[in-house]
């Protein structure tokens, strides 16, 4: 099951995909941040878009009076169908029992554009985003849009201080930690020194969230839609920010609970090193808990293109992009919000740049002995045909024609043709 987690996928689709596909927004934010009025306000403005509402939680639907056209209700739901032709159910149950009868409704004919998803203030984001990631039938048919989070901005610093160094008390840290988007709302009630204050502290959370200030939840729809949260291309723009943006990855943060940790360096990485080190830090249930989102735009050895990560827990997502600019030295920009990061700062410098790539040790040319099999002694003579295949430090060529990879020049897989070296093992081609 591990191994189908990290492989999962969760990126935005593409044009031709969205176009099948149901674009989910989830709206988060602690009890009188002003979720229930966005909510409205998005129901009213949204004209020209039909849209399925979930709410979260056990009560009374939120939706105001004067839009509800029709009532229904049963014991795994609530169903209201608004007079603008948008539907809203309050879930009684399991969340994904839920997604999978809109999947069915839809299919049965239920003309919907999009999903909106209404959280609880104390709920936590990051199951219901894996909720849409994991189950095939859901990933089919839906994808992550934007994750919003309504921040109220008089009580936002007793909010958050409710979390600083107690991760049970630190929702309102973590909702922010895992959004796309902040709605920094009711900055009407306060003075401009103190909203600043705030989006200082919204930054520490998260860096390359994006911040709109607003009043009674009144923002443009066009920033709230088609945002592509967990699109790869999104995680490339991020990484452009200035350089004294993204250097305040290192100034210390204020929160001891949540917190951001930045790296960036030069110098190629090792492919088969940095999934092995990504892999330790997300590849268990336990480990992984403590990382809302790894984003990444890197230099993987052996490609001329960036290679772009972003991780979800212990979803994983990762795919080569564009080529590097020419005449630019390429630079590796990692990005880990999660709980406790800072504590494990140099645990996590230290592992990346762990990662790059050694100067390799055999040239094209060059006789070496390849490990072909399981036993300690079943390796082959070959020759060195060429360097960094397919993000391999070797391919070689065996005596009998056969080729095969080396994916790291270490004695593991690769030693010179010379006795008394360790012996290794190779990957055949």
């Amino acid at each position: 099951a591990q191994a189908i987690l990290a492989q999962a996928s969760f990126a935005a689709p593409s044009a031709m995909a969205c176009r099948r596909k149901l674009p989910v927004i989830i709206l988060t934010g602690y009890l009188g941040a002003g979720k229930t009025t966005l909510l409205n306000y998005i129901l009213r403005e949204q004209t020209d878009k039909r849209l399925a509402v979930i709410e979260n939680e056990i009560g009374e639907v939120s939706i105001d009076d004067a839009l509800v056209e029709q009532k229904t209700e049963d014991l795994a739901e609530e169903l209201v169908v608004l007079d603008n032709g948008c539907v809203c159910c309050t879930i009684r149950g399991d969340l994904l029992k839920t997604l999978q009868d809109m999947v069915k409704k839809v299919a049965g004919g239920l003309k919907i554009d999009g999903i909106l998803v209404e959280l609880t203030g104390a709920a936590d984001p990051v199951p219901v985003v894996q909720t849409f990631m994991l189950d095939p039938e859901v990933r089919q048919s839906m994808y992550i849009d934007n994750v919003i989070t309504l921040v109220d901005a008089k009580h936002a610093i007793e909010k958050l201080d409710e979390g600083k160094g107690d991760p049970e008390k630190g929702t309102a840290c973590a909702q922010i930690a895992f959004s796309s988007t902040v709605l920094l709302n009711k900055v009407d009630l306060v003075d401009k020194a103190r909203a600043d204050e705030v989006e200082a502290r919204i930054k520490q959370l998260n860096r390359v969230v994006e911040i709109i200030r607003c009043e009674q939840a009144r923002v443009p729809m066009q920033r709230l839609f088609n945002v592509g949260a967990f699109d790869l291309n999104r995680v490339l723009e991020e990484q452009y920010m200035d350089e004294e943006e993204f250097n305040s990855f290192y100034q210390p943060k204020m929160d001891k609970s949540i917190s951001n940790v930045g790296v960036k360096f030069t110098g190629g990485l090792n492919m088969s090193d940095f999934q092995e080190f990504i892999g330790k830090l997300i590849g268990d249930e336990e480990g992984a808990k403590d990382f809302f989102r790894i984003k990444g735009v890197l230099h993987i050895q052996g490609s001329p293109n960036k290679f772009v990560l972003q991780c979800v827990h212990m979803l994983r997502n990762q795919n080569f992009s564009q080529p590097w600019e020419k005449g630019v030295t390429p630079e590796n920009r990692i990005i880990f919000i999660g709980r406790g990061m800072q504590a494990r700062r140099q645990e996590l410098t230290d592992g990346v740049k762990s990662c790059i790539a050694k100067p390799l040790r055999f040239a094209v040319g060059d006789a070496v002995k390849a490990r072909t099999g399981e036993g300690e002694d079943d390796y082959e003579d070959g020759t060195v045909i060429k360097q960094w295949d397919e993000f391999n430090a070797y391919r070689i060529r065996l005596k009998q024609g056969n080729e095969v990879w080396a994916p790291v020049d270490i004695d593991t897989f690769v030693k010179s043709g010379e006795p008394g070296k360790k012996e290794g093992k190779m990957r055949k081609r």
